[in-house]
């Protein structure tokens, strides 16, 4: 595919982002077998309004726009972003912008690349780290590992079922840029608990849901049990020993309804595997009130 490509090319100043797109992606997207029409269809520089972006108190119509947005049939598949070769394509701010792309309630895909001439890499949106990370002069060898994800015949696997719709919000939030700022408290007004569930004999944990700008998250917290009593002063005295008799016995959790509505303050948890293409990230409960 790239056997005339020169890639030295990559090391020159005037090689840039659009000379990656059209010298690589390009010839790379029509290998997997991707043209401007037909049923495995790519779509380029679609705008998409920003769904998180507000300027004081009025909403401004601020575009977004991946610079491929593949289809197969009627379905978003994936969406894959070129960037210059001297920018990061691993961590940083261009695959925070990539994941805000495919998570966008217009497109709602699994799966997002970024490609710089020198490597592409593909990210599923329950994971941090890189699913597949190819450098390009090596193609040859790894083309059956980008096939097998990215090729119309086989990316339909990744497409968005309905048990996939609650996306783990500590991962959004991770996958947004704050994995490592720690000073920020994250705070949750009235969250109604419907079940807490005892995981260590000193941690507990809870579920709830939210909806943010139109996509569903669910969000773990968990607390350590000197939180334990903190929770308990402020629940309904009725409630008090339901919850302690509960969280203290087989099976060491409780049912509670109607459910107890309180506030909280949070910091973000370090991410963990639950199963392949899932990874979740556990807000940590610092106070209730």
């Amino acid at each position: 595919m790239f056997k005339d490509f020169d890639f030295r090319l990559l090391n020159s100043p005037d090689f840039k982002e659009d000379s990656v797109r059209e010298e690589l992606i390009t010839p790379l997207l029509h290998k997997l077998g991707y043209r401007a029409s037909g049923y495995f269809q790519i779509i380029r520089s679609k705008s998409l309004l920003h769904p998180f972006v507000m300027i004081g108190t009025i909403k401004r119509k601020i575009y977004i726009i991946p610079d491929y947005l593949m289809r197969v049939y009627e379905d978003f598949t994936f969406i894959l972003d070129a960037k210059r070769p001297n920018e990061k394509i691993v961590s940083g701010k261009n695959v925070e912008q990539a994941y805000s792309y495919a998570i966008h309630p217009d497109i709602r895909v699994q799966l997002y690349a970024l490609c710089n001439g020198h490597e592409l890499t593909i990210f599923h949106v329950n994971q941090i780290k890189p699913i597949i990370q190819v450098d390009l002069i090596d193609i040859v060898e790894r083309w059956e590992d980008i096939k097998n994800v990215l090729s119309p015949q086989n990316v339909l696997k990744y497409k968005l079922r309905p048990k996939d719709s609650c996306s783990d919000y500590g991962l959004h939030l991770y996958k947004l840029g704050y994995a490592n700022q720690d000073e920020i408290e994250w705070f949750f007004y009235d969250v109604l608990i419907t079940n807490i569930a005892r995981i260590s004999p000193q941690a507990f944990s809870f579920s709830v849901n939210l909806v943010q700008n139109g996509i569903e998250f669910g969000i773990s917290f968990d607390f350590s049990i000197d939180q334990l009593e903190s929770l308990v002063n402020l629940a309904p005295e009725e409630k008090q020993d339901i919850i302690l008799n509960g969280l203290n016995l087989q099976p060491f959790q409780v049912d509670l309804v109607p459910p107890l509505i309180i506030n909280i303050g949070s910091r973000l948890g370090s991410p963990t595997q639950t199963k392949e293409f899932k990874e979740i990230a556990p807000l940590i409960i610092t106070k209730f009130f």
